[in-house]
């Protein structure tokens, strides 16, 4: 009879140990990163607008209210002082959290914006960022010009791929987050001859 229990424990531990080595693996396996959209041709016709922190922040506000409308999950992009920080709530466990994630924004050469995560916490608990990225890749709706690197702990705002359908066109010229102020080229492409 000891022998049956001392199998089925260690049978147990063997299970529990391939459970926890399959989920850090699918945490932590690459994922396909879609590059960046290139830049517009410096014919097009373009207007330099600059705007403040609170420009800025009623600028996503307006997205997200937009764009959340029917999600379950709800936060907000607030630009502050140092950083860019995610700041909603979810459930877990049955229980509302409340989740922060701040950010650093750069420019990159193609006029987008990538975000750098510079930490998470989720209540009290402080998160390693790249497994938490990775879940949110994976479970969460993301506008299609949103791309999410766990790996580099980056977030992508394709700004070149979320105007590709519109007439006007939008990208980042300056992120200057410690005088508050950003500029934004919006460009007016030439049509075809």
């Amino acid at each position: 009879m000891k022998n049956k229990w001392k199998l089925a424990f260690w049978t147990l531990v063997v299970l529990l140990g391939l459970g926890v080595g399959a989920l850090y693996l699918r945490v932590t396996a690459p994922t396909a990163v879609s590059p960046e959209t290139p830049a517009y041709r410096a014919s097009d016709t373009s207007v330099e607008v600059t705007m403040n922190r609170k420009q800025v922040n009623a600028l996503s506000a307006n997205y997200l209210q937009r764009f959340l409308r029917d999600s379950k999950i709800k936060y907000r992009f607030v630009v502050g002082e140092k950083y860019a920080t995610v700041i909603g709530t979810t459930k877990v466990l049955g229980s509302r959290v409340q989740f922060a994630m701040n950010f650093i924004p750069e420019k990159t050469a193609n006029g987008n914006i990538r975000l750098k995560a510079k930490g998470l916490s989720v209540g009290r608990l402080n998160l390693p960022v790249r497994i938490v990225l990775a879940y949110v890749k994976k479970n969460y709706d993301l506008p299609r010009w949103v791309a999410i690197n766990q790996r580099r702990q980056t977030i992508l705002l394709d700004l070149n791929k979320y105007s590709q359908k519109q007439s006007v066109r939008y990208s980042a010229k300056q992120l200057d987050m410690a005088k508050g102020q950003f500029t934004f080229l919006i460009t007016i492409p030439q049509e075809a001859k």
